[in-house]
């Protein structure tokens, strides 16, 4: 049961409730220091924060390096908060683990302090701790901040239940992950059967050809009007003319920008007008995230367009997703910024055709697959919205569960 908040909670500070911990690195010039089966969380296992529980690091130390420098062994169930890059990131471990310096950590009082709750008030806090990072190249959170920081906590036993109902909303979140991430394999296993002719759809048999980019597409790269002159840049977006930057390229079909260009900016600029219906790929940075126009558009040069040489050859659809078995990395130039890949390295590159009815079927079973993996996503994005607003309900204290059974 759900009832609004009768009563205050009191604020207290989180280090009388909560041992607080930091992290080390052992000496790196000292190998065995290293690799001792110690796990030890590090910038390195951002990716790995967020979701609760962390259980691998990229990277481990040996007793002797706990031994010889600041890090400390922290028990399983210590909270544990990235401080410098990807400031806010939060995570539960769930083992003994040690940690670098660019963390604090937590260790809570069983009595006080339930692990899972101080998490989630952690994870509600994220965007306050992303705002006062400071710092020119990396962004950091200074230990006097964490030294003075408080909470609000509910008696223990509706923390508890506080954060068993949160958990049961992760748990969702995590099937939904997991089965994103089983359609995106079977697609991807499939796409490799069907786009290089091992598997063929009932009903077709003719004969297929290998060709290179270059025979069937001319490639159109964008660029950018200078930034000094305003009056190329469609600030009020009176004009039609959408112009792409990679960060653009976030869905399969695209009609609209984050930024447009004026006329006198498509004058003045090499820039190159893309037709609708036209493949359209990142070739630097990120190399091959791909789109298509749904409208004419313009790009910067850090996009390439694939326009046919002959009208009818090849299946928007079908190239589309023949690009995503493409392994361009091979190829390309690894730059401290991304992969690139020039020109002519890239209409080197093999597809295989089928014919143009066959392309077409085969292109409409992947989109399915597409649709049904975009259809996942939508759910789990508005989940975890719910979730959201689920959990800065209960943390904030607006409302309160089972109240008559806390104490």
């Amino acid at each position: 049961m759900i009832e609004e908040n009768l009563e205050i909670w009191p604020t207290v500070l989180l280090d009388s409730v909560a041992t607080r911990k930091s992290g080390h690195t052992p000496n790196k010039s000292h190998s065995e220091f290293w690799n001792g089966g110690i796990k030890w969380v590090s910038l390195a296992d951002s990716s790995k924060l967020d979701d609760r529980y962390i259980e691998t690091t990229d990277k481990q130390i040996s007793a002797l390096g706990i031994k010889n420098s600041s890090a400390v062994l922290l028990p399983a169930g210590t909270v544990i908060l990235s401080r410098d890059a990807g400031v806010g990131k939060s995570a539960v471990l769930a083992e003994e683990m040690a940690v670098s310096q660019h963390f604090m950590a937590w260790i809570c009082d069983e009595r006080k302090t339930h692990n899972l709750f101080l998490y989630y008030w952690l994870q509600r806090k994220k965007p306050e701790f992303e705002s006062i990072a400071t710092g020119s190249t990396i962004k950091t959170i200074g230990l006097p901040y964490f030294k003075k920081l408080v909470i609000s906590l509910p008696p223990f036993k509706e923390q508890c239940q506080i954060a068993s109902i949160l958990s049961r909303w992760d748990d969702s979140l995590s099937i939904l992950s997991q089965l994103i991430d089983a359609k995106r394999q079977q697609k991807r296993g499939l796409a490799e059967q069907l786009l290089k002719g091992r598997l063929r759809l009932p009903g077709f048999d003719g004969v297929w050809e290998e060709k290179r980019l270059g025979e069937i597409f001319h490639l159109l790269i964008g660029g950018t009007p200078s930034r000094d002159n305003p009056d190329y840049w469609d600030v009020n977006n009176d004009t039609k003319n959408i112009w792409l930057s990679i960060s653009d390229l976030k869905e399969k079909y695209i009609s609209s920008s984050r930024e447009r260009i004026s006329n006198l900016g498509v004058k003045k600029s090499n820039v190159k007008l893309i037709p609708p219906s036209t493949v359209l790929m990142s070739f630097k940075l990120t190399l091959g995230r791909a789109a298509i126009s749904n409208c004419p558009l313009y790009t910067n040069e850090a996009i390439c367009a694939f326009v046919p040489i002959k009208d009818g050859s090849v299946d928007v659809e079908y190239f589309y997703q023949s690009i995503a078995i493409m392994n361009f990395l091979e190829d390309a130039d690894i730059a401290v910024k991304g992969a690139t890949m020039n020109k002519a390295k890239l209409l080197s590159f093999h597809v295989f055709l089928p014919p143009l009815g066959e392309q077409q079927a085969i292109a409409a079973v992947l989109s399915t697959l597409d649709s049904e993996i975009s259809a996942l996503e939508a759910l789990k994005a508005k989940v975890a919205e719910q979730k959201r607003g689920l959990m800065d309900a209960l943390l904030t204290g607006r409302v309160r569960v089972n109240v008559e059974d806390a104490s």
